[in-house]
């Protein structure tokens, strides 16, 4: 409720005087609250878009029991991964005029749990598990809706949005058979990564009698892409 207007901040008095209805009827329409006819709701909306009026975030939380805030738990330091994930959840809250508070642990335990103790005493509404790496990790115990993207849970009963490793894969390996190729070979990561592994057998469904060479796994990097074309080269 807060705009210098002609010298003066506009409240909810002033967009309930405009409209032609009572402050409780303006806030529930600005709210999103309360059994309201639509044609009221645009009028109030109307009302405060023309005086400029903004909402106290503050007395709005008080009004709900809601802080309108989600916190953001990732491993991703650098953000490759953590980023993506963070831009598609603020385009989604974002309409719900809600915020995202982006935390990164570091893989240190000691400051994700801190993390979670300070977003639960701030009360936010909900938290998102991230980090850079497809591998299922532990559930996290908050009394607060979680849901776990990209990093899965190992709890199946948890929310998990996370890839489907083989599908992509064989979709690739699809479109590399399409373009005419008969002599593939699969370059990928660590064996010990539940993507890698996932990915290497979904290619491999496809690909069949085209695959070349046992799978090369190594490094996530592009010096282990270049070394294993060597490989292939000599071999």
């Amino acid at each position: 409720m807060t705009l210098e207007r002609a010298g003066r901040t506009v409240r909810i008095t002033d967009v309930a005087a405009l409209a032609g209805v009572s402050i409780g009827t303006a806030s529930k329409a600005l709210n999103g609250t309360g059994q309201l006819r639509e044609s009221t709701r645009a009028r109030v909306k109307d009302a405060a878009e023309k005086l400029g009026f903004v909402g106290d975030a503050r007395a709005r939380a008080l009004s709900s029991g809601r802080t309108y805030t989600v916190g953001m738990i990732t491993t991703d330091s650098f953000g490759r991964f953590s980023i993506p994930v963070l831009l598609g959840a603020e385009d989604a809250l974002s309409a719900g005029q809600m915020a995202v508070l982006l935390c990164d642990t570091r893989d240190d335990h000691v400051r994700e749990a801190h993390y979670l103790r300070s977003l639960a005493a701030r009360g936010v509404d909900g938290i998102i598990v991230t980090g850079r790496s497809a591998d299922a990790r532990p559930p996290i115990d908050v009394p607060i809706p979680v849901v776990y993207a990209f990093t899965p849970s190992t709890d199946p009963d948890d929310v998990s949005v996370t890839l489907d490793d083989a599908a992509g894969s064989a979709a690739v390996a699809a479109h590399v058979l399409s373009t005419g190729r008969r002599r593939v070979a699969i370059v990928t990561g660590p064996e010990r990564h539940r993507s890698a592994v996932r990915r290497v057998y979904g290619a491999t469904e496809v690909l069949g009698a085209s695959l070349v060479a046992e799978p090369l796994y190594g490094e996530w990097s592009e010096r282990w892409g270049r070394q294993a074309v060597d490989v292939l080269a000599r071999g």
